[in-house]
């Protein structure tokens, strides 16, 4: 089964955001710069309002492929471990539940 064209794409966006949300808060001096901050900011908003909303849109439908759908909950795993970093910084939370699905 494939699901719909650029989920895959969609998952990895929003992951490497993630990934960069870690390198940014554990740098003292650029999580203190309000402008690098800032940026960032914009840029993951960007991506949870518009590509996590467009996954987990598929994700209930239950069109995401096998494959989306394992990568879709490891996203979510690691979202939640970000979630202290991203509230410390004060950016948006996911958009989306990040619970622990059967």
């Amino acid at each position: 089964m494939s699901g719909p064209p650029g989920i895959a794409r969609d998952i990895a966006l929003v992951g490497a955001a993630a990934r960069e949300l870690r390198e940014l808060a554990a740098d003292p001096e650029r999580s203190r710069s309000g402008e690098e901050v800032y940026d960032f900011s914009i840029r993951w908003g960007t991506l949870l309002m518009g590509r996590l909303q467009r996954v987990e849109h598929y994700h209930r439908r239950g069109e995401l492929a096998p494959e989306d759908e394992r990568a879709y909950r490891a996203l979510k795993r690691e979202l939640r471990e970000a979630l202290p970093l991203a509230d410390r910084l004060g950016l948006g939370r996911p958009p989306v539940p990040l619970d622990e699905e059967p």
